[in-house]
């Protein structure tokens, strides 16, 4: 081989690793341009994702919002739940714009800020049930309060009625008792009347020193220290308004200094002036059937003490009135 041969073979060698390098380097540039233009795709893809989620969650909030506010009413205590329940979807918006606005955002994070405006309806969701939940049950509370106004209304009527019915039966009542009482009274002194009408006068009203003879028989005596015992008589009379049967009747033996003879034992006893109300002592009673005609009753009081001289008097009562009266005197 000559020279020239030789000079032209390393040239076309020479020639052939330029054109490989220029090769390699222009496939090397339109691969880089390639890569480049698929990021730049993806970048902007990522961007409009971002946009468009930015819009989306904008809309979702504005929607959320005016969905709350609708929610509001008279009702403060349901106010002040919308108004947390905006303060922390307002809280979660903030977040979710942040994430989306970060310069280096991938596809994960734009996937889960989409996921979270997902979210955001369904907590809208859970709050518009929760708040629905109240305001039945406050709309319940509201209508079992009209329910007792009501029915305190009612009871307040109801009351005020039955005070003016005790009101009115109270002065029935009262006229009523006073009337009772007039009754009472009139009834009270026509019993009396009664009462005194049909009391059984008696007259020959007497007393008659006694004393018992060793022979057992009674004689009469006139000097107090020769008297053992008294018989106190009296004749009653007709009266046609005394009831037919046993009637009591109550003597009454006054010594001379004023005194009223009397021993328990002996059947003395104390009685009811049925006229002046005063307790009065009597001496001894007897009891007879009354047959509305007139009849002697006798009683003896044995005292078993001395008389004194001086005159005794004698008193007889029926039905606690005065009947009758008599004395007499021993020496």
């Amino acid at each position: 081989m000559n020279n020239s041969e030789e000079s032209m073979r390393k040239k076309m060698i020479a020639m052939a690793v330029v054109i490989f390098l220029l090769l390699g380097t222009v496939g090397y540039l339109i691969f880089d341009k390639s890569n480049k233009q698929q990021i730049i795709e993806i970048q902007n893809t990522e961007l409009n994702d971002a946009k468009s989620l930015q819009e989306d969650l904008q809309t979702q909030y504005e929607e959320i919002m005016t969905a709350l506010d609708e929610q509001k009413g008279e009702n403060e205590e349901l106010n002040a739940m919308v108004d947390t329940q905006k303060e922390q979807l307002e809280v979660k918006r903030k977040e979710i714009s942040r994430m989306i606005r970060k310069g280096n955002a991938t596809k994960e994070d734009l996937d889960f800020a989409r996921k979270e405006i997902g979210n955001m309806k369904v907590q809208l969701g859970q709050y518009l049930a929760q708040l629905d939940d109240l305001k039945e049950q406050n709309q319940i509370l509201t209508n079992e309060k009209v329910q007792l106004v009501e029915e305190k209304k009612v009871l307040q009527t109801n009351i005020q009625s039955e005070r003016l019915t005790n009101e009115n039966l109270s002065a029935e009542k009262a006229v009523l008792v006073s009337k009772k009482e007039e009754l009472e009274l009139t009834n009270d002194n026509l019993n009396k009347k009664v009462n005194y009408a049909s009391v059984i006068r008696v007259t020959d009203v007497s007393g008659i020193g006694m004393k018992l003879r060793n022979s057992g028989k009674m004689v009469k005596k006139t000097y107090a220290k020769n008297v053992e015992q008294v018989q106190i008589c009296f004749n009653t009379t007709a009266n046609d308004i005394a009831p037919i049967g046993g009637e009591e009747f109550l003597v009454r033996v006054i010594n001379p200094i004023g005194e009223t003879m009397a021993v328990e034992e002996l059947g003395s006893g104390v009685f009811t002036d049925s006229k002046t109300k005063d307790k009065i002592r009597y001496t001894q009673k007897t009891n007879m059937e009354y047959e509305r005609t007139e009849e002697n009753s006798c009683i003896s009081w044995v005292p078993n003490a001395p008389f004194s001289k001086g005159v005794y008097e004698i008193e007889v009562y029926n039905k606690g009135y005065l009947a009758g009266t008599g004395s007499f005197m021993l020496k």
